[in-house]
């Protein structure tokens, strides 16, 4: 009985297998990766803090692929809100996570009214003046200068700190009323966490929403805050025919990923459109800070017979950004059959929305796309309470990235703890499911049986709000997650709150946080067809009687890390955080 209970203490008695060591020879993309959508909120997306410590927090607890939303600086006395609205200059289509603008509207009162005092003379003036800035931004990135590489003030200082009287790009959430952080903060926190979990590399998605001339400072902080973690750009990579390099040779490193724009013809009829158009702009701004001009100024560039009618526009990416990501270029989606889709280094981002119509139109296309490239999937922007999407199904269809809302620790972030326990934010893909397998989605039919019998537990940590142990009446609820590749579910069921499954079974409800189950068996028989990589059991223990059947704490295990025998299962509280809690259960398998 002793070396019993002292195996019961030990690491081996756990029911998830600790990860073995990882295969690193395999390219990039062969492997999932844990991915956080808008990394820098701390609650809600419509009017929510950003914080630079948000990317600290998730890195450290294993995310590989944070993203970063980023804007023009503010003029001192300028208003987030006023900056935030007139700076969008991406697109919207929603296919793309590189041009999406969210669709959400301010909802409190006061700043709405802030809002609706600006005049569309003041309007229209800022944004004449941010058209202003990004052709001063472009043509002075094509001047024979000094090139973001060389040592300037804010590279020589070496620190988060700004320069003086020069407004910097700020990370938000657009067009909502979430307040902003600094994009140097936040890229010095990137640097200062990114490798202390792990050395293997991170992935940082950059929405730009910013001018040309703030994008080189963009370029100037990451240079400086990342300088040694990026990777050199050689003409090769540029061009983006070489294929993605193994994992073993990314260890230290940070991939930018952002729209890729061509490089461009710098000869003198270019740059003297540029200058054109540039010379146009000035004079329209100085017309309207001049009243008296006005109805001239309303007849000049608008008018139909005006040879600058329809001036050319440069490209919203500056060049020296694009050029920065190397293994990750972000393409706009149409279809699989495009162009893009066979160059070696790009990324697809896709809403969760039109993955399953990909799936559903083409599934096999999909489905071999992701065996070789990459692919990155983020929520619907209706998520506004940051609920996530079930990720199991956009694995299962092999995308890499699947970019869940870690401000929210529901269903999504459990399935999320599961596949990742203990591998560092990178998985390697099961087999059929990479570049180099030679018959893809090939998967041998498998049969399961699975008997979980619930002995006791112990420290169970009370539900948020809960106080009284004598009055907790836990009890164990067993979730298999489980679903072939060509088994598409309703985009219905697939809702944080959701636990619509077929293998679903309960305890009865005990007392207190030490409780005696009495050996309580759950049986899920006869499950076939799936892949034990890509399933997962899942246990949840909430409060019978308090607040609605509060939840108490949670554990998640991949099936192929699922150990038989009397077994313990390490628990974690409702926020994610490890707890001292244990279930102790015996586990056969089939």
């Amino acid at each position: 009985l002793a070396a019993f209970y002292e195996y019961l203490a030990s690491p081996e008695a756990s029911a998830m297998r600790a990860a073995t060591q990882m295969d690193l020879s395999a390219p990039i993309t062969d492997y999932f990766i844990s991915t956080s959508h808008n990394t820098y909120l701390t609650g809600n997306q419509l009017y929510s803090e950003s914080k630079a410590s948000a990317y600290t927090n998730v890195l450290l607890s294993g995310c590989r692929s944070v993203e970063i939303d980023v804007w023009d600086g503010k003029a001192e006395g300028e208003s987030s809100q006023e900056t935030g609205e007139s700076s969008a200059t991406s697109g919207s289509n929603p296919s793309s996570d590189d041009e999406k603008i969210s669709s959400c509207k301010p909802r409190r009162g006061s700043k709405r009214e802030k809002l609706k005092k600006m005049t569309e003379n003041h309007r229209h003036l800022r944004a004449l003046s941010q058209e202003v800035g990004k052709l001063e931004g472009f043509l002075g990135h094509h001047k024979p200068s000094t090139s973001s590489g060389s040592s300037g003030e804010s590279k020589a200082s070496g620190s988060a700190i700004p320069v003086p009287g020069k407004p910097e790009p700020r990370v938000l959430h657009g067009h909502t009323l979430t307040r902003e952080t600094s994009f140097r903060e936040v890229c010095y926190a990137i640097r200062d966490s990114a490798f202390v979990a792990s050395d293997l590399p991170v992935i940082v998605s950059l929405e730009v929403h910013t001018c040309l001339e703030q994008q080189q400072i963009m370029v100037e902080i990451m240079e400086e805050a990342w300088k040694g973690m990026l990777v050199e750009v050689t003409p090769e990579l540029e061009a983006g025919t070489v294929p993605p390099p193994p994992l073993a040779d990314l260890k230290r490193k940070i991939l930018i990923k952002v729209k890729h724009v061509e490089s461009v013809d710098e000869g003198g009829d270019r740059e003297a459109k540029e200058k054109a158009v540039y010379t146009q702009h000035m004079e329209a701004l100085k017309q309207q800070k001049n009243p008296s001009n006005s109805v001239e100024a309303s007849k000049g560039p608008e008018s139909p017979e005006s040879p600058t009618a329809a001036p050319h526009k440069p490209s919203k990416i500056l060049q020296a950004l694009s050029k920065l990501a190397v293994f990750t270029k972000g393409f706009h989606f149409s279809n699989f059959a495009q162009p893009e889709a066979k160059v070696p280094s790009h990324v697809f981002s896709l809403s969760e929305k039109a993955v399953r119509e990909a799936h559903a139109t083409d599934g096999d296309a999909l489905f071999e796309h992701n065996r070789h490239f990459f692919m990155r999937v983020y929520p619907n922007g209706l998520r506004v309470d940051s609920s996530n999407m079930d990720p199991t199904f956009f694995w299962r269809r092999g995308a890499q990235m699947v970019a869940l809302n870690w401000q929210n620790f529901d269903k999504a972030m459990m399935l999320n703890a599961g596949m990742f326990a203990g591998e560092q934010g990178w998985v390697l893909k099961p087999p059929g499911y990479r570049s180099s397998d030679a018959q893809p989605g090939i998967i041998e039919p498998r049969r399961l049986d699975l008997t979980i019998e619930f002995l006791a537990g112990q420290n169970i940590p009370l539900p948020p709000g809960h106080t009284n142990e004598n009055k907790f009446y836990p009890f164990v609820t067993c979730l298999l997650h489980v679903e072939t590749p060509d088994d598409s579910f309703a985009a219905a069921d697939d809702d944080t709150e959701s636990e619509k499954t077929g293998y679903k079974h309960c305890t009865k409800s005990v007392t207190g946080v030490n409780p005696d189950f009495g050996g309580q068996k759950m049986e899920f028989a006869t499950v076939s067809g799936f892949l034990d990589e890509l399933t997962f059991v899942r246990f949840k223990i909430k409060d019978n009687e308090w607040m609605h059947n509060a939840l108490a704490a949670w554990a998640c295990i991949r099936l192929d890390r699922l150990q038989e025998g009397y077994r313990i299962i390490h628990l974690n509280d409702s926020t994610g955080a490890p707890t001292e809690g244990a279930l102790l259960v015996h586990i056969t398998k089939t």
